[in-house]
């Protein structure tokens, strides 16, 4: 799960701030990488209509996209980071720039900086942490339920080679187990 990058350009004009990690990416590959998301970035915002939201994917990553009147976003992530978590900060960011600039488009935002930090999806999205306590959750009662059938088919072993149970017992025991089945089956 990766944020690539957060761009802010204006439509038709040139780029108004970006935010990148391209820690993932080569030395030599780094600029190269910068240039496409910047190109991208002006690419979609003039070719999308304003007042729309997009997403693009292309090859292992995804480009959100939003584009206003004067200006557009684009959140570029790699395939795994959750697209709530994308929408969630592609709109941080537009309104947060429309809030501090007050339509003064093209006037930097280097708060563009602290949102692109502060973009953990574990810490952004509540809903994400509780999928991945449902998750661990269900991880131990498969693992209990694994335990619990390994010791049933144990004390069925033990009960079918014990000396103290009569036959008529046993016999008992394989006609109940039987009836339990068919229980379950018509259930």
């Amino acid at each position: 799960m990766k944020l690539v990058a957060m761009v802010l350009a204006k439509r038709k004009g040139d780029l108004i701030e970006i935010a990148c990690d391209l820690s993932q990416f080569g030395f030599f590959e780094k600029g190269t990488v910068k240039e496409v998301i910047i190109a991208a970035s002006k690419i979609f915002i003039n070719k999308f209509d304003p007042n729309t939201r997009h997403s693009v994917p292309y090859e292992d990553y995804i480009c959100f996209i939003d584009v206003r009147n004067e200006f557009g976003g684009v959140v570029f992530t790699d395939k795994e980071y959750p697209e709530r978590v994308a929408a969630k900060l592609l709109s941080e960011m537009m309104n947060g720039y429309t809030k501090k600039t007050q339509g003064i488009i093209g006037a930097p935002y280097p708060e563009l900086q602290g949102i692109f930090k502060n973009s953990d999806p574990k810490a952004n999205d509540k809903i994400l942490e509780v999928q991945n306590q449902v998750n661990e959750v269900t991880s131990v009662m498969h693992k209990n339920i694994d335990v619990a059938l390994g010791n049933t088919e144990k004390m069925e072993n033990l009960l079918e080679t014990s000396d103290d149970l009569s036959a008529r017992s046993k016999l008992f025991l394989k006609q109940a187990k039987k009836a339990n089945r068919r229980c379950c089956i018509i259930q």
